[in-house]
């Protein structure tokens, strides 16, 4: 694994497994979970979910120094390759009992609503608007049988196992795309890709839905995620064709794998599906849940998604196989720098100028407005004031006549 600094905050210690994690808002996302503990991944495959064992603390690494350094001024084809090279290098292989189940507690915690316990984060039955229907407790609620939603959780392959050949590794337990969730909305969903309905057979109790694809270019039965989780589910696919693109083309024959997949390393998606998931990554931004995951499951794994620390690259990518009308003028067109901050300004870059010009708002993690600065029709490269802000994660929201997107950015 690449080398990683850590900012140790305790002595080892003899603690229960469960961390402490915090609950906070996003503009787009109510829920939050900050990873502030992560176990030695010798431990990960081995221990006890319920079992004591020695942990040190310490505040999540983030990305590393020159991680994506061979990616560098690569686009297209060229730069999916880079980041397969570099996602695919230095990784622990999980076991996938009891391996994935130690690991969840690390990965998919959140505080419960009465913020008393730490619970399951299922985007499968989490309620970002209001009160969960039902809550996980890992290791007690592991499936498993179950008849109905509520009853367990399990381990679900975003990327159906099926597609892949079932049971093998490292696939089977690649912790970036198998994540817990509901039993039995994980049976429900099945094999089918994800989509967008407007005609469900199901309706889930969180409102995911199953039913005929209404988004254009598909038509069979498809599973959507509620709103909220669309950019995570996008970002986790993008990932699963870019870790494993040299392997796509045989998978295209298992299953119905072919509903999304089009036999090739690059762009390795049929049209809809990338149309889709650009769509869901730009009106769906990174989120911190996302954020502390991708770090955690560095620590534990040992490989990243490109995807959440340089949603830019989507854009980098698959503008390559898609008409440009789908794309510009959206986030992944927008560049902050130097990200993270450490003066007085941020530079933006863009690579089209707006013509109708841009209203440009930086807001803190709370959803606080902090400033807001109106830009010219036809600039492309402008600042924005930094020197007022406290260090920390902010998102520059810009709006124009034809829409809103978002980037985010760190001052230290």
């Amino acid at each position: 694994m690449t080398a990683k600094k850590f900012l140790i905050r305790a002595i080892i210690v003899m603690i229960p497994l469960t961390p402490i994690s915090a609950k906070a808002s996003l503009p787009h996302q109510n829920n939050v979970a900050k990873a502030k503990t992560a176990v030695f991944k010798k431990h990960v495959n081995n221990f006890s979910a319920s079992k004591k064992v020695p942990l040190l603390t310490f505040e999540p690494p983030g990305e590393p120094t020159g991680y994506y350094n061979a990616a560098s001024g690569l686009t297209c084809a060229a730069l999916k390759s880079a980041l397969f090279s570099i996602i695919s290098t230095g990784t622990t292989q999980l076991t996938y009992t009891p391996g994935l189940w130690n690991a969840y507690p690390q990965t998919d915690k959140k505080r419960n609503d009465a913020n008393t316990a730490d619970v399951v984060w299922d985007m499968y039955s989490d309620n970002p608007s209001g009160a969960d229907p039902y809550t996980f407790t890992f290791v007690t609620n592991q499936c498993g049988n179950y008849s109905k939603e509520g009853d367990c959780f399990n381990r679900e392959h975003t990327f159906p196992q099926s597609w892949f050949g079932n049971g093998v590794y490292p696939m089977y337990s690649d912790i970036n795309f198998v994540v817990p969730t509901d039993g039995y909305v994980n049976g429900v969903r099945g094999d089918n890709p994800y989509g967008e309905t407007s005609a469900p057979t199901k309706t889930t109790l969180n409102g995911s839905k199953i039913g005929p694809c209404t988004y254009p270019g598909f038509t069979k039965t498809i599973f959507e995620p509620i709103d909220t989780y669309k950019g995570d589910i996008a970002r986790i696919i993008l990932y699963v064709v870019t870790r494993y693109q040299s392997q796509l083309p045989a998978w295209k024959s298992n299953a119905n794998a072919d509903d999304i997949l089009d036999g090739t390393t690059f762009p390795s998606l049929d049209p809809w599906v990338i149309n889709l998931f650009i769509k869901w990554h730009n009106q769906y931004p990174v989120s911190q849940k996302e954020i502390d995951r991708n770090n955690a499951v560095y620590d534990i794994q040992g490989n990243r998604n490109p995807f959440i620390d340089h949603p830019e690259y989507v854009a980098a990518i698959w503008q390559c196989a898609t008409p440009a009308t789908e794309i510009s003028l959206q986030n992944n067109f927008i560049k902050l720098y130097p990200n993270p901050v450490s003066n007085t300004t941020i530079n933006v870059q863009m690579n089209e100028s707006i013509a109708t010009g841009v209203q440009a708002q930086v807001i803190d993690l709370n959803g606080k407005l902090i400033t807001t600065t109106t830009i010219a029709a036809g600039i492309k490269t402008f600042s924005l004031p930094a020197e007022s802000l406290s260090n920390g994660r902010y998102f520059v929201k810009f709006v124009t006549k034809k829409g809103t997107t978002t980037k985010s950015f760190i001052v230290q």
